[in-house]
């Protein structure tokens, strides 16, 4: 990754959607040197999709939540997997303490949280222990912010 490539990922990254030809006028490069350039970056990995973000309470997710698990460590590729099948759940991290997972969640209502995720929390072999933390209102979300090293 050189300096034009992080210029380009800025510019994606503000408007997936943005096409190569602006970029390149913005960037003074060719139209084809800057297609080429996120070809490479798709085939490399490092552009993985392009995506639309909806607002969440446009749709009607209002409930995001938080939740910790503590796992059986023998069960943990089995409980992930698990999780990743869940729709709701957004994100899966792991972590050193003070959970061995933590969930990013988004759902309806309080009626669809607990329905569609903390029962089949409950359920899941391996989970030992969940706590939730339910989300009141969102003053900040990105989904990422490059700075060159």
């Amino acid at each position: 990754m050189d300096d034009l490539d992080y210029a380009i990922l800025e510019h994606l990254m503000q408007n997936s959607r943005t096409h190569s030809t602006a970029i390149a006028s913005n960037l003074g490069l060719a139209t084809s040197t800057v297609h080429k350039r996120i070809e490479k970056l798709q085939r490399s990995g490092v552009v993985r999709q392009f995506t639309v973000l909806v607002d969440p309470l446009s749709v009607g997710l209002n409930i995001t939540t938080y939740i910790g698990l503590r796992i059986d460590q023998s069960k943990r590729i089995s409980v992930i997997n698990k999780l990743k099948n869940i729709n709701d759940v957004l994100e899966i991290y792991e972590l050193l303490e003070p959970y061995d997972l933590f969930l990013k969640v988004r759902t309806y209502n309080i009626h669809s949280l607990k329905e569609n995720v903390i029962h089949v929390l409950n359920n899941i072999d391996g989970v030992l222990e969940s706590n939730s933390l339910l989300t009141t209102k969102c003053h900040k979300e990105k989904t990422y912010g490059i700075l060159k090293k």
